[in-house]
């Protein structure tokens, strides 16, 4: 079992590395029930909210790096918490979302 690191203690190159995956706050097209795929979809009103909250939570978090999709939902979310670290995101398109053809925008009716 790996030791706790007392908070605010330095992270070194010896120190085991932590993924977080994260995804977007909500969109208008979750709310709708649209399937999105790579529509670039924006964030909601709520879907700002929880970014904000969520980049509040993870804030003491020791980030190194960031990277995100480049679909604006993706960017923003990120670029929310990478201005608590004061890091710059990375857009990866390895990042986006699948595509779903002409299922995109659709509903499911």
């Amino acid at each position: 079992m790996e030791a706790a690191r007392p908070a605010g203690t330095p992270r070194t190159a010896d120190d085991p590395s932590r993924l977080y995956l994260i995804r977007h706050g909500e969109t208008d097209f979750n709310v709708e029930g649209r399937y999105q795929g790579q529509i670039d979809s924006t964030l909601s009103q709520r879907g700002r909210a929880q970014t904000e909250c969520l980049a509040e939570a993870l804030a003491r978090v020791p980030f190194r790096a960031i990277y995100s999709s480049p679909l604006s939902r993706s960017l923003e979310t990120a670029q929310a918490i990478a201005a608590r670290h004061a890091l710059a995101v990375v857009p990866l398109d390895g990042l986006r979302e699948v595509g779903m053809g002409e299922w995109e925008g659709l509903t499911e009716e």
